[in-house]
């Protein structure tokens, strides 16, 4: 959400349209359409820092009574002055998986009265549009090399020290756990400034992952030599592949 144009200066309404979205739901239907798959908070599910899915229920845009999340929602929209809520959505035009992920949330807050645009463009204008500010609402994206706190949140600091953060936001209290996780050895305490510094981010609705995707790369048979992994900013060195004609 951009911060710093109304009514998304106002938490009420971000959180809002946060707790319309049915992600447990949405899973399971954009998985068989998509590569987007799992649930999960700032950190990757299954990985040693995620948030356990007992835990992440309890944050707000995670529970799983979607009802009970929406009639909540309704409420804060009408608080904010917005019940009728109409605003843009900015996305890039690439079929996998921005498209389903886009006219997914136009369904999501269709069902609670709000009504969205789908506006989708080349890469290069999408990314101009949001570095400049000049959107309400967009689908960004996170494309880490490795499972590493200090990487993953670093998207989610204050603007002003990380140009990562799309939303604008500034929030001195994020920066703080952020600098304190990095300073902190134990690996325990670590991961409970790590639960702290999620739950201030969605509290506060700025931001917030949708869902993360699952790779998928179909080869030829006669491929050899190249190895899957987790993220495309890996195993791009193609020195070992060969065509087996």
């Amino acid at each position: 959400f951009n911060t710093e144009k109304k009514p998304f200066d106002d938490v009420r309404v971000r959180k809002a349209l946060l707790m319309a979205i049915d992600r447990w739901g949405g899973s399971q239907g954009l998985s068989r359409i998509s590569t987007l798959r799992s649930v999960g908070g700032v950190i990757r599910p299954g990985s040693p820092m995620a948030t356990p899915e007992a835990e992440l229920v309890k944050l707000p845009g995670f529970g799983k009574d979607i009802k009970k999340s929406r009639e909540e929602a309704k409420k804060l929209l009408a608080e904010a002055g917005v019940p009728n809520l109409k605003f843009q959505l900015w996305n890039r035009n690439l079929a996998m998986p921005y498209t389903p992920a886009g006219i997914f949330l136009v369904d999501q807050w269709r069902q609670i009265g709000v009504e969205v645009e789908h506006v989708q463009s080349d890469t290069g204008k999408d990314i101009a549009t949001m570095n400049s500010g000049q959107f309400e609402v967009a689908i960004d994206f996170s494309n880490l090399f490795m499972d590493d706190s200090s990487l993953s949140l670093a998207k989610f600091l204050s603007r002003s020290r990380s140009p990562q953060n799309m939303s604008g936001s500034e929030d001195p209290e994020l920066d703080k756990l952020y600098d304190d996780h990095m300073r902190e050895r134990d690996p325990e305490k670590r991961k409970a400034i790590v639960r702290a510094f999620e739950k201030r981010l969605f509290e506060q609705a700025y931001q917030q992952p949708l869902l993360w995707w699952h790779r998928i790369v179909p080869t030829h048979k006669q491929l050899m030599g190249w190895k899957m992994s987790p993220s495309h900013n890996l195993g791009q060195q193609l020195e070992d592949v060969w065509i087996n004609a």
